[in-house]
């Protein structure tokens, strides 16, 4: 058996600095697609915390839920119970129409073929441009005071400004690719979400795809999660966490057996972090989670 430390902050996203990334929050998340008279389960539980400017990869095999993760973060579908947080704001508590406001003013998306991304006859710098020509968008503090890159500086990023007159047809894969992330930065979002981005790409033009996703956390302060099947491009993430039927698998600390009176013997060090907390437990078939309890169920 082993132990799994399941740590949470403390501290609100309302009441965190101002920053250009997003806060995310996943806390028991379940989503169950119903087919017919069947539920098939695609989340069964998971939780996840996202700081503001992380690159995070979500990585695992199609089918456990990785996409209906990225679906629910970007406000494309609502958790069957649990909590979906970004800057403190619960998604599941929004109107439609407040949903499709966050979605355009919020979210960048970045999916996995480039022509959906791109308008075909547009060039690469039109492209750019097409998301702010949509009127009704209240633009963004920045924490620095600075403003949001415009489409030349956006294009530099990810590095084809001297592309920026080229349709999608002259472009490369690769290149397109580049162009979508671009786009999906248009709106100078909080947050970018990636769903396979590298899948059609050479190894030479993924890693230059992976190297602007860090450019971007690091440059425009935004929080980019990627879901990937791919472990060598989820190694050019900040963190990686695994995702399998539904639930995400951490290394877990091996501890001893039960003892006759069912107890379990923590570590001496993780055993001191937890000293007068109120715990909770989740136990699965090969895992136990423990955490905090703070009050109204948030952790």
């Amino acid at each position: 058996m082993t132990w799994m430390r399941d740590e949470r902050s403390t501290t609100w996203a309302r009441d965190r600095p101002d920053s250009a990334g997003a806060y995310v929050r996943l806390h028991r998340v379940y989503k169950v697609h119903h087919i017919g008279d069947t539920g098939v389960v695609a989340l069964a539980g998971v939780d996840l915390e996202i700081q503001p400017g992380e690159f995070v990869a979500i990585v695992g095999p199609s089918g456990t839920g990785k996409s209906t993760i990225l679906h629910l973060l970007g406000g494309l579908d609502q958790a069957s119970a649990g909590i979906a947080e970004i800057d403190g704001q619960d998604l599941a508590l929004l109107t439609d129409l407040e949903r499709t406001r966050f979605r355009a003013e919020r979210v960048g998306f970045v999916w996995q073929g480039a022509a959906r991304n791109l308008v075909p006859y547009l060039t690469a710098a039109q492209n750019v441009r097409l998301p702010r020509s949509i009127g009704g968008r209240v633009e963004r503090v920045r924490p620095d005071g600075s403003a949001p890159p415009d489409t030349g500086a956006l294009l530099s990023i990810v590095g084809l400004a001297h592309r920026s007159r080229h349709r999608p047809v002259a472009l490369s894969g690769g290149e397109q690719q580049r162009t979508a992330i671009a786009v999906a930065l248009a709106n100078d979002p909080a947050l970018l979400l990636a769903d396979e981005p590298t899948a059609e790409l050479d190894g030479e033009a993924a890693a230059r795809v992976l190297e602007v996703f860090r450019n971007v956390s690091r440059e425009l302060g935004a929080t980019v999660v990627m879901a990937t099947h791919d472990l060598l491009a989820a190694r050019h993430a900040d963190r990686m966490v695994h995702l399998r039927d539904g639930r995400f698998r951490h290394p877990g600390i091996p501890l001893a057996p039960l003892g006759p009176d069912g107890a379990v013997r923590l570590p001496p060090d993780v055993a001191m972090g937890f000293a007068d907390a109120e715990l909770e437990a989740d136990v699965a078939e090969d895992e136990v989670v423990i955490r905090r309890r703070l009050e109204r169920g948030r952790e």
